[in-house]
């Protein structure tokens, strides 16, 4: 299960009776319980959990949803869609995955492998 792997690694934590309005910024692993209205650039992974809600954009490394987003996500790695997760907007990402119950309404670019090996 998913909270079991990173509930003790959390290090920020916006719980479910808070409510943002405005950017949020920072690092380390984040779990988003309540709801933020603005965008959201972070440095490493965010869960996004079943009570989560968020109106705006979102750039990070890796992300969870679990809860619903209205705005576009940029993802550098994995970006997966829960079984109670919702996202109504574009998608770029390397990997994603929608687990059954996922839902996604958007456009999805992927971003490319990087091959340093590679010749021409």
């Amino acid at each position: 299960m998913l909270n079991e792997k990173y509930s003790n690694r959390i290090e920020n934590l916006v719980g479910k009776d808070c409510k943002i309005t405005g950017n949020l910024t920072g690092k380390g692993l984040l779990q988003i319980d309540g709801r933020i209205k603005g965008d959201i650039i972070w440095e490493d992974d965010i869960i996004f959990d079943t009570t989560s809600s968020c109106i705006g954009n979102i750039s990070c490394k890796n992300a969870f949803v679990n809860g619903e987003i209205l705005g576009n996500i940029l993802c550098e790695n994995n970006l997966t869609i829960e079984n109670n997760g919702k996202i109504h907007g574009d998608i770029t990402t390397k990997y994603l995955i929608i687990n059954e119950g996922g839902c996604f309404n958007g456009n999805c670019n992927t971003l490319p492998d990087e091959d340093p090996d590679v010749t021409s």
